[in-house]
Order: C-alpha cells, then structure tokens, then sequence
C-alpha cells in the first residue's frame, strides 16, 4: 500500500493531492490537535533498501535540525510500509519559477528575493549541508513574498538510490548545474553558490546563460562555454554586475565568490552604478591550442560601440587581438562580443558530447547487467542447528528468493510441508520443529514454490540422550558393578567413584561378607565398551521394493512413494526417466529409516502421454530390482 489521501503518518492524516516533481508525490496533511496544515512529500524515487533507509534517516535528521526564517521547516518523517516521507511545513503562495514565469520582475525584487536565498544557503552551509538543487521551482513564497528554500539534500539521496532517479535529476535541472556536478566531481558549498549565480543572471535578464538547445549541449557548456555577460541579454545590468555574475559563474570553484551573502552586497553596489569600469569588461574563452599571433583590422561595427574589446584565450602562449576603430565616447559603454566559431572548437564539442553519451550507455548498461547477473543466482537455504532431536525446532534460512515469493518448505523422506512467504528483501526465515515420525539420520530439506524447488540443504536428526547421575546419599543399586572378564569384589572402604569406561581395583584381601559393612557410595558401573557397529539397524534379507509398483495419472500430478526392504540408514537415489530415454528427467534422494523404509514423492511432467519409470540404489548398492511404471495421461 503507498501513501496517498486518507493514509495516517503519526498524528497527520494526508489529505489532496498537491504536485508531482522529480523527487515524489506532495499532498496536504492535516494535525487536528495542532489544527496545522502540512505538506507530505512521498519520496518515491529512493530505494528501499536498508543502506538506503539509514541514509534516508541521516539526511532528515540533519535537515530537522536546521531553524532559519528562509529555510523550510521539517515537522517529522518516517517510512510508511517501506515508502519514505517528510512531514514539512505548508506554504500557499507558490514557488519562484511560477512568479518568473509569470512576468519579469525588477532588480529591486530580485535583489530581495536573493538576499533571502543567499542568507539561506550561507546558514546550511556552515551547518555542513550542500543543497544540490538550487533553483526557482525549490523556492517558496511566504509570507510578506518572503524566499522560503525547500528540498535540501534530497537530491544526494536521489543520486545515491539508482540509476533511473539520478538520470531523472540531471535531466530536470540541467541549467543551474555546477560544472564540477555535470563532471562527477566532489560537489561542496560552491557548487550551490554557482546555481545561485544562474538564479540571480536569470531574475535579471529574463534568461539562462546558456540558451542550446538539447541537454548535454547545455552541460557542456556549463564545463567548456564561457557565459555571455548579462548586459548583453539586458543593457540595465551594466558591465559592473557583469563582472559581478560572471565571478559567480567560474569554471573553478575556488575563483567563485566565497559567500553568498558577498556577492548578493557586490551584486547590489553594481546595480546602484551599472556604467562604471566598461573598460575592464572582458570575455574569457575555454582553453585552446594557441594559434600564431594574428593582427585583423576590421570595420566599424553599426551599432552602440566601444573603443576596444579584448579576447583573451586563457592558458594560451599567444592571444588575437581584435581592434576596431575609436568610435564616438557616448557609445563608450556598449560591449560588443566576437563570437568564437572555430572549426577546433566545433569538434571537441562534438567529441566531448560523444565521450559523456558513450559514459551514459556504458553506465546504464552495468547497471543493467549487474541487474541482471543478481537476478540470476541461485537462491541459498540454510538450516540451524543442523543437527537436531525430534520435537526440537530449527530455523530454516533462504535468500534470493523473488520479494514477496509464496511456497513451500519440504522435509523429507517421510514428506512434510512447511509454506513460508519471502520477504520484499528476498529474503526467508521460517521456524519448524522436527517431526517425531521421520527417522534418524540425514534428510533433505527443499524450498520450492511455483511447482518447482529451487535448493536444498541436509538436516541430520539424532536420538535424544538422557544423561542420569546418582543423588547424593542414594541408594546404591542391588546388583554388583562388573567389569568385563571379571567377578566384582567389595572394597573395603570405598572413596571415590570409578570413571566411565575405567575397570574398579579389586581389594587386596576380597571377603565374601563383612562385619561392620561401610555405608555404600553411588557410584555408576564401568560399561563395557561394545565393538564399533557401522550399521545398528538390521538389513532386511528381501529384496527392494518400491510402491506403488506401477500408477497411471495425468501429467502434473505428485505420486507418493514409499521404498522397503533398503539398506537402513543410508541415503537412496531415485530416478525418474521419461519414455525409452537413458537419461534421468529428474534425479532425488531419500533417507532410508531404521526399518528399511522411506517415503518420498515426485511431481510428473506436463504436456504428453507416455510410459515413464523410476528406479532406486541406495548408497550401499542396494537396488530396486523392477522399475516403478508411471503412464501419464493428457
């Protein structure tokens, strides 16, 4: 059962349904005692298993933990038969993306709208916790329109489930990515702070720096692309903040402004005076091979121009400068942009697109096949104890058994049945104690389900010993302890008992009687020590047989079959042979009791009628001397 309207988490009641997003299913929850509306998020995506649960429970705990006006508040979580949730704090005035998608808005709302964020992250931060998925759908509009952030560290816990949600979060967000998180690197505080520079050239543009048109276009240029300036999208930022964002945005995490409430205050004192230090406005290029120094004189541009631009080809040994006649200084304050279109560039674009597909399909295909090879092992089945008496109860193991599985536990010879239900692990643990009418020795056990057993493991069953010691002071019994070969004689004070298996030192002077006979002493009489037997059990003189000597039955039936006159204690083979072939359809055994006997059964084959048979050996050589005729219908 998942969580849905009606479903009770502690003292909430979850009500309608919300949203959907990348992470899960939201609904609204009510407290009746607090009479407090909440909001449950079903965190669909994340696995179920215990690695997965236990860091589920970390992440939560951190995120409770945290206490900020701009921050959105944990109330509890927990699992719900296997499903993990979050109860959080409910706001009804939407989220940032649905307020930009609206209208534009102006630098001063952005600003405060960025002041709030910043503060937010800066505190999860010195708490130790990265968001990881900084962007206006995770902002939430409170009160007074203030910033509200949601989802931390959700999308480590999505990344860390499977392959499927971490291709689903990628996907999602692609243009607020880090481009040490699009490589796989280590993501820290400065990778938010990226994504919150993405925010803040978003609220005042209009657009993303990167505008391709697929996703891996987009990631690479996250990691090789150098953004446009701001300006260029709108000429109110000015080249201030646009030295400002373009900061925010570095490649390197270390060139990054080191808080962001640093660069919301840069950020604001640009905005207050855009026209200052055009002349500094530069446009970096990813790295490349230097070309041979070139001079190119071109024409006016036809445009707002400037006095100069300058390209600069980082870790170069040469740079192409490009300079354009001096124009009128009103128009001082334009940057115009040369667009880099190299043949260079065009190909390791592409060979950098072709590296990080071929990385995905290899990815997905271990994944598939790590999938595959644990969907095809065997399952286990293990027995402890694995020696037992009648009546005493052992617990039979199993695992990759498929989750939720439905069967059977079979313990033979004399057949009994045990039904038992795996797990959503795969996993079976079943407790069954020892019948008192099967025999000593080793039986097999078996699970099976879906008419079929799938692994077996050897249960030994022993006689149960009493162990007796005499009382203190007791009465000692009337007959005389005797050695083997020997007549007993009285000791004339007896002090300490004979261990077993030890023969008693006759006294030196044996009388028949005595006068003043001590008080007798228990002691427990030396045993003879009898020859080794291997087989106790006597072995029938009749020949083998196996009834019933001949059924006839439809094809997918169980026949019962009982063996007597076998070797006792010792194991017999059966093999079932289909029609005139000479190799066995399905080959069993079957421990063979005290009395010479066994009971075992075996499921027939579907789909034709014909003349099947089966034979039995047992381990001593004794063999059934006619096969057991089986005649299967339709």
């Amino acid at each position: 059962m998942s969580i849905g309207p009606g479903t009770t988490l502690g003292a909430y009641v979850v009500q309608d349904f919300i949203g959907q997003g990348a992470m899960g299913v939201v609904y609204r929850a009510y407290h009746a005692e607090l009479e407090r509306i909440a909001a449950v998020k079903v965190l669909q995506g994340l696995a179920t298993d215990g690695d997965s649960s236990a860091r589920f429970r970390r992440e939560a705990q951190a995120i409770a933990h945290m206490r900020h006006p701009n921050i959105l508040n944990v109330f509890d979580f927990g699992e719900f038969q296997g499903t993990p949730y979050m109860i959080v704090e409910y706001v009804e005035g939407g989220s940032l993306s649905a307020r930009l998608k609206r209208s534009p808005i102006d630098q001063d709302s952005a600003l405060r709208y960025l002041q709030g964020i910043g503060e937010a992250l800066d505190y999860a931060h010195s708490h130790g916790i990265v968001h990881r998925d900084v962007k206006p759908a995770n902002v939430l509009l409170g009160p007074e329109d203030a910033p509200i952030l949601a989802d931390f560290g959700l999308v480590k816990l999505m990344e860390s489930s499977s392959i499927a949600s971490l291709t689903g979060v990628t996907t999602g967000t692609p243009a607020y990515m880090a481009p040490e998180q699009v490589a796989g690197k280590h993501v820290g505080p400065a990778a938010d702070r990226y994504a919150f520079a993405v925010m803040a050239y978003e609220m005042l543009t209009g657009e993303f720096p990167f505008q391709e048109e697929g996703v891996l276009e987009v990631l690479y240029a996250h990691v090789h692309k150098a953004p446009p300036a701001p300006s260029t999208r709108n000429e109110k930022v000015g080249p201030r903040a646009d030295a400002v964002i373009l900061r925010g945005l570095a490649k390197d995490p270390n060139a990054r402004w080191e808080s962001c409430e640093s660069f919301v205050a840069a950020l604001a004192a640009a905005l207050e005076s855009p026209a200052a230090g055009a002349d500094k406005t530069v446009v970096m290029r990813p790295p490349a091979p230097a070309p041979s120094p070139v001079a190119v004189a071109t024409e006016p541009v036809k445009a707002p121009a400037l006095a100069g631009t300058a390209v600069m080809n980082n870790g170069a040994a040469a740079a192409t400068a490009v300079k354009t006649k001096p124009l009128a200084p009103a128009a001082a304050d334009a940057t115009v942009f040369v667009p880099l279109t190299q043949t260079e560039d065009k190909r390791r674009r592409r060979r950098t697109l072709f590296a990080i597909a071929a990385g995905v399909v290899i990815l997905v295909l271990l994944m598939a096949g790590t999938c595959v090879y644990v969907a095809t092992l065997p399952p286990t089945l293990d027995v402890l104890p694995n020696v037992a008496t009648f009546g005493e109860h052992v617990v039979v193991t199993a695992t990759r058994v498929p989750r939720n599985q439905t069967g059977e536990i079979r313990l033979e010879s004399v057949l009994h049945t045990f039904p038992f239900r795996a797990d959503k692990a795969g996993k079976v643990s079943a407790e069954i104690a020892v019948p008192n009418d099967i025999a000593t020795g080793e039986h097999i056990l078996r699970i099976c389900w879906d008419g079929q057993c799938r692994a077996e493991t050897t249960l030994r069953v022993v006689a149960g010993v009493a162990a007796v010691s005499p009382l203190p002071g007791g009465t000692p019994t009337s007959s005389p302890s005797t050695s083997p070969g020997s007549s007993p004689s009285p000791g004339s004070s007896p002090t300490s008992r004979p261990t077993s298996g030890s023969s008693p030192r006759p006294s030196a002077s044996p009388t028949s009687t005595t006068s003043n006979p001590p008080s007798p002493t228990p002691s427990r009489s030396p045993s003879p020590i009898p020859s080794p037997s291997s087989n106790p059990c006597p072995t029938p003189s009749a020949g083998a047989t196996l009834s019933p000597a001949q059924t006839t039955v439809v094809g997918g039936t169980t026949i019962n079959y009982t063996g007597q006159n076998f070797t006792p204690n010792k194991t017999a083979t059966l093999n079932y042979y289909r029609g005139s072939s000479t190799t066995p359809y399905k080959t069993w055994t079957a421990t063979v009791g005290c009395s010479g006997s066994f009971s075992t059964s075996v499921k027939t084959p579907t789909g034709i009628a014909e003349t099947d048979h089966v034979t039995a050996c047992d381990s001593a050589g004794k063999c059934l001397a006619v096969p057991a005729k089986v005649t299967l219908l339709l």
